[in-house]
C-alpha cells in the first residue's frame, strides 16, 4: 500500500512537472501584441505636421501629408481640400515637377474590391487636382488595396490609418518611373 501511495505520489508530481514545462513552452510562443500600434499616434502627428506646411516648406521637404478615408468612401474628406489646393498651387508653378497619387484600403472586403477603392480614392484626388488647373498628364495614380499597410492594428484607428491616400512629389521622367 505504501509503495501505492509513493508511485501514485511521483506519478503526480511527473504529470505536474510536465504540464509546467508545456506551459512554460507555450509562454513563449504568445506574441504580445501592444494594446494601440504606437504607428497610429505617429502617423497622426506626422500628417498634422505636414498639414501645416507652407507650399515653399512642401517643395522643400518634399514630404506630403496622407489623406485618411472613412470606412468604404471614395469621397475626399473634407479636411482635405486646404491640403489639395496648396498642392494644385504648386503643380501648377512648378512645371517639371509630377505627382503619383497612390490608394490604400484596410484589410475589410476582398482583394478585387480593395484595389478598386484604392483606385477610386486616387482618381477623386486627381479628379480635383485637375479641376484645379493641373495637367493631368502629370498625374499619375496607383492602388495598391490592402497590400501596403502601415499598421497591422486592426483597431478602429488602425484600419482608418491604413485607408489612405499617399502622395509623391517627383520630378523623374515618367519614362523612368513606369
Amino acid at each position: 500500500m505504501r509503495q501505492l501511495k509513493l508511485v501514485a505520489v511521483m506519478l503526480a508530481v511527473l504529470v505536474f512537472a510536465a504540464c509546467a514545462g508545456e506551459q512554460k513552452k507555450a509562454d513563449r510562443d504568445v506574441i504580445i501584441v501592444p494594446e494601440r500600434d504606437p504607428i497610429i499616434e505617429i502617423e497622426a502627428q506626422r500628417n498634422e505636421k505636414l498639414f501645416n506646411q507652407s507650399e515653399k516648406e512642401m517643395l522643400e521637404s518634399m514630404d506630403l501629408p496622407d489623406i485618411t478615408y472613412q470606412y468604404d468612401s471614395i469621397r475626399p474628406p473634407d479636411y482635405s481640400y486646404e491640403f489639395l489646393d496648396k498642392l494644385a498651387n504648386i503643380l501648377k508653378t512648378h512645371p517639371n515637377m509630377k505627382l503619383i497619387i497612390e490608394g490604400n484600403t484596410d484589410i475589410v472586403g476582398d482583394k478585387d474590391y480593395n484595389y478598386w477603392l484604392g483606385a477610386s480614392r486616387a482618381a477623386a484626388m486627381k479628379s480635383y487636382l485637375v479641376s484645379r488647373g493641373v495637367q493631368a498628364d502629370r498625374i499619375r495614380i496607383h492602388s495598391y488595396g490592402a497590400d501596403r499597410p502601415l499598421t497591422l492594428d486592426t483597431s478602429k484607428e488602425g484600419r482608418m490609418t491604413n485607408r489612405r491616400v499617399h502622395f509623391v512629389l517627383t520630378t523623374r521622367e515618367w519614362q523612368s518611373l513606369y
